[in-house]
């Protein structure tokens, strides 16, 4: 952010208003530029076949919005032509192929959720016409205002020049591109930037109360209709609060009245703008939880750079895996609970309340996810080099390519160099910047696909070019002004030093005491799971008995000699397939054991579980097999590889990168 900031209402004719009035001329300049860029990008992509995947089939409201009829669909079912474009069989429709007879409504609608996003494509298609392959200049248009936003956020904290050469470096972004087919997810990108502009300004712009009380209500704005959009948006509503009570300019401890009222405005702007899908969202469900309960299955441990531990939280990219587990969740908690509709309201409680539970006992597993993906997202502009789509200016991206690839790892280093030259000159800016790096980039861990965070690749650019400013604005004043005085120079320093010292406590400290909570919590749970009564089941097969009352999942316990095994033994969780759950079997092999004993291998089974499969099981290998009971004591039930001497393992998951293999004490 710029040490610097400007007065918040320039007088007119003033140098500030004709800097702001050129800055505006640029900013629409990049808009149309690269809005023009992301048409020729979108025709081509769908010229060579690219087929654009956002959940067309829930698109009805948005046909009847570009033919005049309103947010509602047909009732009771789209007509045949109307259903042919939804399902992606023809590309076009008209508005005369509805018939005359037509009734419509709002009964059996889901898509009130998606209210905006639906509205905004269906007055793209009454303009430009409705076709899925000619929504070219809508993505253009959506684009465009990215890059405009983005120039802005770099404008915080750089020159002209720098700033203009950091939105082009996201406009050629490959990341960028390859996303922008995806309507659903590409159109986070300008709310997100436009909530990062906002509370930029309000960082860095003197603190009267016009200008919180405006900002705050924009980003009120700007976060309902962005929720109309996508509901994971619910993500940033502490943002606001956060940086109004923790960083406005005047310190922490001052205008506490002026912060409420700023708090407040957001508040009621966001309920205002966003009440249509709001409503909606709480009476019908909105599977916000279950999204992130996605996002903590194993599949997304290795784009985190997360190192396993003994346990996991799950392990299939699977709504109806996740189903099932809520399902049982809630079931244990209240066991007169005999039905759960997917996605409901009473669905999104016990997702909720699930995760909630997961916090509480492995709340350093979550700390550590977060900080993988800030790691990761850091190093976006690095890791994606190739052509976003084949053939296109391959000569450009191959430069590109061979210019970025060899700078693998180095997003960390150009974002924590930017972190310590921002605290020299301010020590609030630098930890408003910590705060923003933590949150905008620990969030997208809740489920870390490119998709989710492409948008946010612009934080290494912002870092690097507000490195380039600081470096030559420096160089520009020792030459008229000679080296700075020595206590100017210990006071930058000492706020540096100060910031270092602040962001280790408060980085490496948490993350050290949540671990030392969340091992004791732990290690209470998986030995109340092998303390726990149990029946014995038949092996080999390892089949459920009868039971008059069965609630799934039910856990299952496994116990193995590894002296008496081969040397790669295996348990594998057979599970029936259905196309609805698809294979939710798994198979488990057990790492070499360090010492002498039984290794205990829990798993979750679900209803549609069949027998237990052993490989590598020698004659004494497995012991026995257990179906644990009394579940209700077990709000969670997780997955877990114990082997002897377990409790003394570090049981929690690590940095890869940055953390050694943890090995038996």
């Amino acid at each position: 952010m710029n040490p610097s900031p400007q007065s918040a209402a320039p007088p007119p004719d003033s140098p500030g208003r004709r800097r702001l009035a050129v800055d505006l001329v640029i900013a629409v300049v990049l808009l149309v530029g690269s809005g023009a860029w992301a048409t020729t990008y979108w025709n081509a992509w769908v010229a060579r076949g690219g087929d654009p995947e956002f959940y067309q089939t829930y698109f009805e409201p948005a046909v009847m919005v570009a033919c005049g009829k309103g947010f509602v669909v047909s009732q009771p079912a789209p007509p045949v032509a109307l259903a042919a474009f939804l399902q992606r069989q023809t590309d076009t429709f008209s508005c005369a192929d509805l018939p005359a007879d037509l009734v419509v409504g709002e009964t059996g609608m889901f898509q009130g959720a998606w209210i905006y996003l639906e509205m905004m494509v269906g007055w793209a298609w009454w303009l430009l016409g409705i076709s899925w392959s000619g929504m070219g200049p809508l993505f253009g248009l959506l684009f465009g205002i990215s890059i405009a936003l983005a120039f802005g956020i770099f404008r915080l904290g750089m020159g002209r020049l720098v700033a203009v050469i950091g939105s082009l470096g996201l406009t050629v972004s490959a990341a960028h591109l390859m996303s922008l087919p995806n309507l659903r997810d590409y159109a986070k990108a300008p709310f997100t930037l436009g909530l990062v502009l906002i509370v930029g300004l309000l960082v860095v712009l003197p603190a009267t109360r016009k200008s919180v009380l405006w900002l705050s209500a924009a980003f009120g704005a700007v976060l309902g209709v962005g929720y109309g959009f996508r509901t994971d948006f619910l993500a940033c509503l502490p943002v606001l609060p956060a940086t109004l009570f923790l960083f406005l300019d005047g310190g922490v401890m001052k205008r506490w009245a002026l912060k409420a009222a700023g708090t407040a405005v957001f508040v009621a702007t966001f309920i205002l703008v966003s009440w249509p899908a709001l409503t909606t969202v709480y009476t019908k469900g909105g599977c916000q939880w279950h999204v992130a309960m996605l996002g903590l299955q194993s599949p997304f441990d290795e784009p985190l750079h997360i190192g396993a531990a003994p346990y996991d939280f799950g392990y299939a990219y699977s709504d109806g895996y996740i189903a099932w587990t809520v399902l049982g969740y809630a079931q244990r908690v209240q066991p007169q609970l005999a039905t759960l509709p997917f996605c409901s309201h009473e669905y999104d409680v016990q997702s909720g309340a699930y995760l909630r539970d997961v916090a509480a006992t492995f709340p350093a597993d979550l700390i550590a996810r977060a900080y993988g993906s800030v790691v990761q997202i850091a190093d976006l502009p690095f890791l994606w080099w190739a052509a976003p789509s084949p053939g296109w200016a391959q000569s450009f991206y191959e430069a590109r390519a061979a210019f970025l690839r060899p700078k693998i790892g180095s997003g960390a280093v150009i974002v924590g160099v930017a972190l310590l030259v921002a605290s020299a000159s301010s020590l609030r800016l630098g930890l408003f910047l910590l705060f923003f790096l933590a949150y905008f980039g620990g969030y997208p861990a809740i489920q870390f696909q490119t998709r989710h965070h492409f948008h946010l690749e612009f934080i290494t650019f912002w870092a690097a070019g507000f490195i380039v400013h600081s470096v030559v604005s420096s160089a520009w004043i020792l030459r008229r002004s000679g080296i700075p005085e020595w206590r100017v120079i210990g006071q930058a320093c000492g706020r540096t030093a100060a910031f270092a010292t602040i962001a280790a406590v408060l980085v490496l400290g948490g993350l050290s005491t949540a671990r030392w909570y969340q091992q004791r919590r732990a290690t209470e749970l998986f030995r109340g799971y092998l303390a726990a009564p149990k029946v014995p089941l038949a092996l080999p097969e390892g089949r459920l008995p009868e039971r008059a009352e069965r609630r799934w999942p039910e856990l299952v316990q496994v116990d193995i000699n590894q002296a008496a095994c081969g040397p790669a033994p295996a348990v594998t969780f057979r599970h029936r397939t259905t196309p609805a759950d698809g294979d939710l079997s798994r198979t488990v092999t057990l790492p070499a054991a360090a010492a002498p004993g039984l290794t205990r291998v829990l798993f979750p089974v679900f209803e549609l579980f069949d027998r237990l499969e052993f490989s590598d099981a020698q004659p004494g290998c497995v012991v026995g097999a257990y179906a644990v009971s009394e579940l209700t004591r077990f709000p969670l039930l997780l997955g877990a590889v114990l082997p002897p001497g377990w409790d003394s393992l570090p049981l929690h998951q690590r940095l890869r990168d940055w953390e050694a293999t943890p090995v038996m004490k």
